[in-house]
């Protein structure tokens, strides 16, 4: 008998809880006479009714919070939200590369190096922060050349300048990383390098 009242108690509060992850509102005032006319000894009424109060409390507090959170506010008509994290570029290496051209035609430049026989300018691209930059092009020019056009698009862009010297050998570098439209006229974040 005492097991048959002590389930009929749960099973109160457990409806309670099934109602409420069902998405109704619980009848409190009912869900409160259902554990008075169990029977149980009034302790045990107590504890039940204990136990119910801090489901129906906790369903009280979720609503008041859905109910008083703000609703988001609408864009404005041709304004492209703000990103949450800004891009900005930056240049490291043993070598000054520096922008030149405009935003319409935008190019790299440096000065021409001693004992650099070729250059290797490598564009990779990549979608968001997150991902990883992709190889998109590969350009090897003479050792006279002292620029390099940019096609910038949406993408966030890494650019390596790789200055080789007789045999191949590496003899001036840059790395331009993080490089948008949006961040080509800001001042380039200058990176200390290792050699």
């Amino acid at each position: 008998m005492a097991d048959a009242v002590t389930r009929a108690l749960a099973a109160v509060v457990d409806d309670a809880r099934a109602q409420i992850a069902a998405g109704e509102e619980p009848d409190a005032d009912a869900l409160r006479a259902r554990i008075q006319e169990t029977g149980a000894e009034p302790e045990a009424v107590e504890r039940a009714l204990g136990r119910l109060e801090q489901v129906l409390a906790v369903h009280r507090a979720r609503t008041r919070l859905t109910e008083t959170r703000p609703a988001p506010r609408p864009a404005l008509p041709g304004r492209r939200p703000k990103p949450l994290l800004r891009t900005r570029a930056t240049i490291t290496g043993n070598m000054d590369v520096r922008r030149a051209g405009d935003e319409g035609a935008p190019a790299l430049a440096w000065d021409a190096a001693p004992g650099v026989e070729s250059w290797e300018v490598r564009f990779s691209e990549r979608p968001d922060a997150r991902s990883e930059y992709v190889v998109r092009e590969t350009l090897t020019l003479p050792g006279s050349a002292t620029g390099v056009p940019l096609s910038l698009g949406g993408q966030t862009q890494r650019i390596h300048v790789l200055g080789r010297g007789r045999g191949g050998k590496l003899v001036r570098r840059a790395l331009i990383a993080g490089l948008t439209r949006e961040n080509w006229r800001e001042r380039w974040q200058r990176r200390a390098s290792a050699a």
